[in-house]
C-alpha cells in the first residue's frame, strides 16, 4: 500500500520481499493436495472493506469478491449457535429466537455502529491524532460521549450483559478470539464489536481463487504506477550516515541507495536489532523497543474435505467464518492459558469455510477448512511445539468433531502449522503471533510500537516503520502503509527527510 501511494507520488519505488512471492501474510496454495487451494494465514476481508483503501487502490474493481449469505457464527455447544446473517433484521430475528431481548439488544447496537461506530473506526483508523475523524465521532456521540468512552474499556463479559443467550453473548464477543486480549479484560471490546459490525455490514468477503489474487492485485498496482517489486531479495543491512538512512543492502549483494527514504516492513525489534542496529537511537527509545511485547501465537490447520463440513448444526453450513468458543468463561479460560504458556485444553477454534462462497477453491464435491486458534508461542510445560504439535493436533481436530460428527471421515488431506512453523515461514510472524504485536491496550494508539513514536517515523531520519507492528495494528486493512506514506510524503513537502 505505502509503495503504491509512493508511486503514483512520482517516486521512484523499489519493494524488496524476502519471499519468493510477494505478499506478507497475504498468500494462497495448495497445501494439502492438488486442487485445493487454502489461504495460508490472513483469509477473510471484511476490515479490507471498511477501509478506504479498497476504493483507492481499486481493489473492488481489479479482484472477483465472493461473499457469504451468513457472514459469522459462534457456537457455544453443539446445538447452541447464533449467527450474523448479512440482513442484519435476519440477525436480530435468529437472535431473539433465544433470548427475547436479543434482538432489539442487537438492532440497538447496529444503529449505534451508523451512527457513532463507523466513526470510531475511522478515529482508530486514521493516524494519531486525527482530530477531523475525532470531532466528527465525539459529535455523532453526543451528550453520550461518556457512556461510549465507558463501554469501550470495559471487559467483554460486561458489554455482553446485554444479550441473555449465551450464544449470542458469544457471537458479540467472538472476534476477541482472533487476538491475544481475553474477554474478561478491559479493552477487549473495540476489537470484537469492531469485527461483529464489519461482518454485518461489509460481510466476510474473499477473494475467488484464493488470498494469493489480493496480494497479485497489490503488486500489479505497485508496478502499473511506475514502482518495481523484487521477490527473493532478503535486506540485510539498513545504512545509516550521520543519523541518516542512506541504503540497504541485500544478501545476494546488491547495494540500493535510498534518495529520500526508506520504509520497513518489519518488526521494530528486527529493524534496529539486527538490520540498523542501536547506535542512534535515544535511551527512552531503546526502554520502549525492550517493552514492546508480542502477543500469542497461533496453530494453524489446513484440511482438504471430499464434501461439506457435516455440521451437527445447520446453520453452520452457510457461514463464511465459525468459532467455536464455548462460553464467556471458557473464552476467558482458554486466552489465559495461551497468554500464559499453557496450550488450552479446550481451544477457541475459528474455522473458516471459504469454498462455501466460492467453490473455485476446490475439485467438484470438495471443500476446505482453514482453522486457527491462539496457543503459547512457547509451551511453557510438556516440551517444544515439535514435541506437543501431534497432540494438540488431536485435541483440535477432537473438538471439531464434536460440532461436526464425521468430519474426519471426510479429510482427504491435511496440513498443519506450528508458530515455529510459522516464524519461520515468514519472519514478521515472531512466535507466530499473527497481529505482529500484541492488542493489549499498553500496546495500541500513542504506545505502538515506541511510547511517543506512533506516527511511523523512527529515530533515523528517513526510516520509517510502516508494519502491522505500528498504529493501527494488525488486521489486512492497509492503513498502516497508507498512513506511513501520507506521512513520508508530508515530511518531504516540509523538507524533512
Amino acid at each position: 500500500m505505502a509503495a503504491a501511494l509512493l508511486a503514483r507520488a512520482g517516486w521512484e519505488v523499489t519493494v524488496l520481499e524476502r519471499a519468493a512471492v510477494a505478499g506478507g501474510a497475504v498468500q494462497s496454495a495448495e497445501l494439502t493436495v492438488p486442487g485445493f487451494v487454502h489461504d495460508t494465514y490472513s483469509a477473510f476481508y471484511g476490515m479490507l472493506h471498511a477501509s478506504p483503501v479498497l476504493a483507492e487502490l481499486g481493489l473492488d474493481r481489479r479482484i472477483e469478491w465472493a461473499h457469504f449469505t451468513v457472514p459469522v457464527a459462534a457456537a457455544v455447544a453443539p446445538g447452541d449457535v447464533a449467527v450474523i446473517d448479512a440482513d442484519r433484521g435476519r440477525t436480530a430475528d435468529g437472535l431473539a429466537q433465544a433470548g427475547a431481548g436479543d434482538g432489539p439488544a442487537w438492532l440497538e447496537i447496529c444503529r449505534w455502529w451508523d451512527t457513532v461506530g463507523s466513526r470510531f473506526l475511522a478515529v482508530m483508523l486514521s493516524p494519531i491524532p486525527a482530530p477531523r475523524a475525532t470531532a466528527a465521532f465525539m459529535a455523532a456521540a453526543g451528550t453520550r460521549i461518556l457512556d461510549t468512552a465507558r463501554m469501550l474499556v470495559e471487559p467483554m463479559t460486561g458489554f455482553a450483559d446485554r444479550f441473555a443467550a449465551p450464544a449470542a453473548r458469544a457471537l458479540v464477543a467472538s472476534g476477541a478470539s482472533h487476538a491475544d486480549v481475553g474477554v474478561d479484560q478491559p479493552g477487549s471490546v473495540p476489537a470484537a464489536l469492531i469485527l461483529a459490525m464489519v461482518a454485518q455490514r461489509q460481510g466476510m468477503p474473499v477473494p475467488v481463487g484464493g488470498a494469493g489474487r489480493l496480494a497479485g492485485a497489490l503488486v500489479r498496482t505497485v508496478e502499473e504506477s511506475g514502482g518495481q517489486v523484487r521477490t527473493g531479495s532478503e535486506v540485510t543491512r539498513v545504512v545509516v550516515e550521520r543519523g541518516r538512512v542512506v541504503a540497504v543492502e541485500t544478501a545476494d549483494g546488491d547495494h540500493l541507495a535510498a534518495r529520500r527514504a526508506v520504509l520497513a516492513d518489519t518488526g521494530p525489534r528486527a529493524l534496529f536489532g539486527g538490520l540498523v542496529g542501536t547506535d542512534a537511537l535515544p535511551a527512552r527509545y531503546l526502554a520502549g523497543l525492550r517493552r514492546f511485547r508480542y502477543g500469542t501465537g497461533v496453530f494453524k490447520v489446513d484440511l482438504a474435505l471430499d464434501g461439506p463440513a457435516p455440521w451437527r448444526d445447520a446453520a453452520l453450513a452457510e457461514s463464511g467464518v465459525v468459532h467455536l468458543t464455548g462460553d464467556l468463561a471458557a473464552m476467558a479460560r482458554a486466552a489465559y492459558e495461551a497468554r500464559s504458556g499453557t496450550v488450552p485444553a479446550e481451544p477457541m477454534l475459528i474455522v473458516g469455510q471459504q469454498t462455501v462462497a466460492d467453490p473455485t477453491r476446490a475439485p467438484a464435491g470438495g471443500h476446505t477448512l482453514w482453522i486457527e486458534t491462539h496457543v503459547p508461542s512457547v509451551p511453557a510445560e510438556g516440551g517444544s511445539w515439535p514435541d506437543q504439535r501431534d497432540a494438540f493436533t488431536d485435541v483440535v481436530l477432537a473438538r471439531l468433531e464434536t460440532f461436526a460428527p464425521g468430519l474426519g471421515a471426510r479429510v482427504v488431506g491435511q496440513a498443519v502449522r506450528t508458530p515455529d512453523d510459522l516464524q519461520r515461514e515468514n519472519p514478521n510472524l515472531v512466535g507466530g503471533d499473527l497481529g505482529a504485536g500484541s492488542s493489549a491496550i499498553d500496546q495500541q494508539l500513542v504506545f505502538r510500537p515506541v511510547p511517543g513514536w506512533f506516527r511511523y517515523a523512527t529515530p533515523v531520519r528517513g526510516l520509517y516503520l510502516c508494519s502491522a507492528s505500528a498504529h493501527p495494528g494488525g488486521g489486512v486493512h492497509g492503513m498502516v502503509g497508507r498512513n506511513c506514506a501520507r506521512r513520508v510524503l508530508s515530511d518531504a513537502r516540509l523538507h524533512r527527510v
